[in-house]
């Protein structure tokens, strides 16, 4: 798609002249798409590969839109934050919080962490008397087939949360755009809603396509030449593949026309004002535009996946091209596709050489179309061009972000490598502390973070370092080493004093080293300056609970987010405190079942036990508690434990 996912406005340095081809001509299907957003809560666009949705609504639906700008967000997607700390931030759901940061780029990250897409939109538009409307683009393999565990968690939660917002928000209005394939799962999840598909360029289309951005230019082309280019593109007639697989036989690609008018710009004489067939015969060769289109895509994606380019184009022609030059197919097994791994055959469809046709029990992998067969026959892949550390950086993001941990590390450590800026260095070496973080390995995230942070201060962007100061912080409170872990925060809060999020995580780090009034005090400050912060008052409501002060924990905690364990085994104890043993319970007890080696959570437990009379309990939880370590209790939890315990022997000082 070029550039124009990075700044889709026309008269932007990153808007391509080709790239215009995904939207122009598209009048009808942006006219439509802008009238159902406006009067539908929910709205699906979807499209086959490379039918150019993203641009459609960038390009094209995002300027056109006759709302106030003010409630147009800003189009989200799944893809960002994924060299932010994770560490940082609070227990947070990455799909949400990558959404919010795309929705709300400007604002601080950890002040979006924890927030649900409702308490968002909540805090985004309290009391909207207007509609809000935003969007989620290319949501596809972020939601389809998730790694089993944690990421398959995520997605889940994640969709809950967006049917919830629209069921809590009526004034909001959501347009999802996704392949055909992710539809079913997104109406089961999210709901049912207006829908509108396109498809590739009519022949018409594909004139306008052409004509009106090269008029804008000073140019125009002759009826011949555009005849000539397009009719070239449609390419000839492949036998023995579905209407589906050729996006209904004679339209034109619209990635095809954007990749063979990039190089007739680049060849045209710069004095050239009319475009003739003549000029295109001369300056345009559409075999060699779209050859080396595919040996760039080829090396690209052969070096993410660590992959020889000559053996990738061989892949290509024995599995997606027969004896008799039509299309072959190649069905998808688990976990690998004609003995590559999954994830290669799904990135290069979203480079857009393959597309993936899907019904309820399969899915087939082709060439987009029959136009690239002999353009990947010529393509030199001989010595491709490596990947930039900009461009290893791009696909490790990807890949962290679907859950393809080995491929992102090792993507991620090429950046690193090649980088030639702090910054560049810096962003890689994160994004390497959060694959280790992400693998449950917070000891091998810990130097990452720390280099991350070296770098940029070596840059001078101290502010920029601060949440990797506070991912270090926070590996080691959850270590068990609260006094370097404040040493750590402090230093982080210097550096970005008005961030609440971190004021709020040094707080909590103050109260692990046995200082809960202090971090009391603070936290006093970070919900006087922002009421609505819903970590902080979470954090408050727990150590307000530990502090035996039970009526304004509760304040606190009926507020908060309840299904975080430590949370409902806060409320528990408060609840024991005010001598609601039956609620307190059931608290206890179901964040227990959902926490069992949770150091906090078996501490609370232990002492809403004790206040209820019921000493074996007690005792029971305290010792698990001694024993847990994710997290291990701090050292004046750990005494409170023991003494609970009542096992002298282990009444040692920490």
């Amino acid at each position: 798609m070029g550039k124009i996912a990075d700044n889709p406005y026309p008269g932007s340095r990153a808007f391509h002249q080709a790239d215009s081809a995904s939207y122009y001509g598209r009048d009808t299907d942006i006219a439509s798409v802008i009238n159902l957003w406006m009067t539908n809560r929910l709205t699906m666009v979807t499209g086959p590969v490379a039918s150019g949705k993203t641009s459609l609504l960038l390009a094209g639906v995002y300027p056109l839109m006759p709302a106030k700008r003010s409630s147009i967000l800003p189009a989200g997607n799944l893809i960002q934050s994924m060299t932010f700390p994770f560490a940082a931030l609070s227990d947070h759901n990455p799909f949400t919080f990558a959404l919010l940061r795309s929705w709300s780029p400007d604002d601080i990250p950890t002040r979006l962490a924890g927030l649900s897409i409702s308490d968002f939109v909540r805090r985004r538009t309290p009391a909207a008397s207007e509609p809000t409307y935003v969007a989620i683009d290319q949501l596809d393999d972020f939601i389809l087939d998730p790694p089993p565990g944690a990421q398959s968690m995520w997605r889940q939660q994640f969709l809950a949360e967006l049917a919830r917002a629209l069921d809590d928000h009526p004034r909001l209005h959501l347009l999802l755009v996704a392949r055909p394939e992710a539809i079913g799962l997104l109406t089961a999840t999210v709901g049912g809603g207006a829908r509108h598909a396109i498809d590739g360029l009519s022949f018409q289309n594909a004139v306008e396509a052409l004509a009106k951005p090269t008029l804008a230019a000073g140019r125009s082309f002759t009826d011949d030449a555009i005849a000539t280019l397009l009719d070239d593109l449609r390419g000839p007639r492949i036998g023995g593949i579905s209407e589906q697989a050729t996006h209904k036989a004679g339209l034109i690609e619209p990635s095809l026309l954007q990749v063979v008018c990039r190089r007739l710009w680049a060849e045209l004489p710069a004095n050239t004002s009319k475009i003739s067939e003549w000029t295109i015969m001369e300056f345009s060769n559409s075999d060699i535009a779209l050859a080396n289109h595919c040996a760039h895509v080829i090396g690209q994606v052969a070096a993410e996946y660590k992959l020889g380019s000559r053996w990738l184009r061989t892949w290509l022609l024995d599995n997606f091209v027969t004896d008799n030059d039509n299309l072959g197919g190649v069905y998808e097994r688990m976990p690998t596709t004609a003995s590559l791994p999954n994830a290669v055959p799904r990135r290069l469809v979203d480079r857009h050489l393959l597309t993936r046709e899907a019904d309820e029990s399969a899915r087939c992998y082709r060439l987009l179309t029959g136009r690239l067969i002999e353009p990947l026959r010529i393509a030199n892949v001989d010595r491709t061009a490596a990947p930039s550390a900009a461009e290893y950086l791009v696909a490790a993001e990807r890949q962290l972000c679907l859950g393809e941990l080995d491929s992102a590390w090792r993507n991620g450590k090429r950046a690193a490598d090649t980088a030639a800026g702090f910054r560049e260095q810096a962003h890689a070496k994160s994004l390497l502390g959060n694959v280790s973080y992400r693998r449950g390995r917070p000891g091998q995230a810990l130097p990452k973070y720390r280099s991350a942070a070296n770098l940029l201060q070596a840059a001078g962007d101290t502010r920029a370092a601060a949440p990797l100061l506070a991912a270090v912080g926070r590996v080691l409170l959850a270590g068990g080493h609260p006094r370097a872990a404040v040493a750590e925060l402090r230093a982080a809060v210097e550096r970005a004093p008005n961030d609440l999020g971190l004021q709020t995580q040094l707080a909590l780090a103050l109260w692990q080293l046995g200082e809960g009034r202090t971090a009391i005090s603070i936290l006093d400050w970070v919900l006087t300056t922002d009421d609505g912060h819903v970590e902080a008052r979470r954090v408050r409501g727990e150590i307000l609970a530990d502090l035996g002060e039970a009526r304004s924990a509760m304040a606190d905690l009926d507020r908060a987010v309840p299904n975080r364990p430590s949370t409902r085994a806060a409320r528990g104890l408060a609840l024991a405190e005010l001598g609601d043993l039956t609620a307190a319970t059931e608290e206890i007890n179901d964040a227990v079942a959902s926490a069992q080696r949770n150091g906090p959570v078996l501490l609370y437990a232990a002492r809403a036990f004790d206040l209820a009379g019921d000493t074996i309990s007690s005792r029971e939880r305290a010792k698990e508690a001694i024993d847990a370590t994710d997290p291990p209790l701090s050292p004046p939890h750990r005494r409170l434990a023991q003494k609970l315990a009542g096992d002298r022997r282990r009444l040692i000082k920490p």
